[in-house]
């Protein structure tokens, strides 16, 4: 009887360590930033823009990391970004708070210049136009089917932002023609300049080689939401086992970053898919690699 008895006090304790352990690696997953780093050789590149720094922030959902974003920022700072990039979702459309967003962007802006363009959260919430006066207020960029030239020593790149499709009459959502159209006015210009495009949705990067973009950010997928053998299991606008939720992929001479974004929106959690940030280096020549060797390689669709 004593000895029952003994299991059964072990039993207890062991259940309620093990639950502690899962929690912890629960809230680690979900809370801790990692840095993924890529180099973007081009021969369009300016010897003035050897080594540019590029810093992406996607999919922010109003997460908060620490008090005023302090954690965010701080290994943001840490990664000394030229310019700070922000592909969209910056808020939540189910439950928008608008003073986590405007914590970042306000730390965000003493750190470097940011440039925005919205994703499909956005695009549905009557939030955002209050964020985007707030965000041009605080000295973003808002790119809108827009372009800007980012100068340095008297070269130039080109920084494109394609408005997110969500923005467009329900009937017109699928209709790629009306982004090809878009995007086809910002790519008007010397063909010899090189044209980085902010853009929150992966799925669209066949458009993005038919238009002749160098280079796409993009987010949206959040790498899949459980990554197993980095493989993503599911992500909006491509379903179950993206094509494209994490990494590099490269379609003819256009290549693409997908980010797996900071935050979550409908559904909770993550699983073997910490938050994301990334560092985008760019260089005169070579080809778009990953730094450091844990990140995905390219992959061709």
């Amino acid at each position: 009887m004593k000895k029952k008895e003994n299991k059964c006090l072990w039993a207890a304790p062991a259940a309620i360590g093990g639950a502690l352990g899962l929690a912890a690696l629960w809230a680690w997953q979900n809370n801790s930033v990692t840095v993924a780093r890529y180099r973007c050789g081009s021969h369009k590149l300016a010897p003035a823009f050897d080594g540019f720094v590029v810093l992406q922030v996607s999919d922010l959902h109003n997460k908060t990391f620490g008090q005023g974003q302090r954690r965010l920022l701080t290994q943001i700072a840490a990664e000394q970004p030229d310019c700070i990039v922000v592909t969209g979702d910056l808020i939540d459309c189910h439950r928008t708070n608008l003073a986590a967003a405007m914590e970042f962007i306000r730390g965000a802006v003493r750190l470097a210049p940011v440039y925005y363009t919205p994703g499909n959260h956005e695009g549905r919430s009557p939030a955002y136009p209050r964020l985007r006066d707030g965000l041009e207020k605080a000295g973003v960029a808002v790119l809108e089917d827009q372009k800007v030239c980012l100068a340095r020593k008297g070269s130039c790149i080109e920084l494109l932002g394609l408005r997110d499709p969500a923005f467009l009459p329900a009937d017109k959502q699928q209709d790629n023609l009306v982004l090809e159209r878009r995007l086809s006015d910002m790519m008007e210009g010397d063909p010899d300049v090189f044209r980085l495009l902010l853009s929150h949705r992966p799925e669209l990067l066949p458009l993005y080689a038919q238009c002749g973009v160098d280079m796409a950010l993009c987010g949206h997928a959040h790498g899949g939401q459980f990554r197993l053998f980095r493989q993503g299991l599911f992500a909006p606008g491509q379903g179950l086992f993206p094509q494209y939720s994490s990494g590099v992929h490269i379609k003819g001479a256009t290549a693409m970053v997908v980010s797996r974004g900071l935050g979550n929106s409908e559904f909770p959690l993550r699983l073997n898919n910490r938050p994301e940030l990334v560092k985008l280096t760019l260089c005169r020549e070579g080809a778009e690699e990953p730094e450091n060797p844990n990140a995905p390689p390219p992959q061709e669709p």
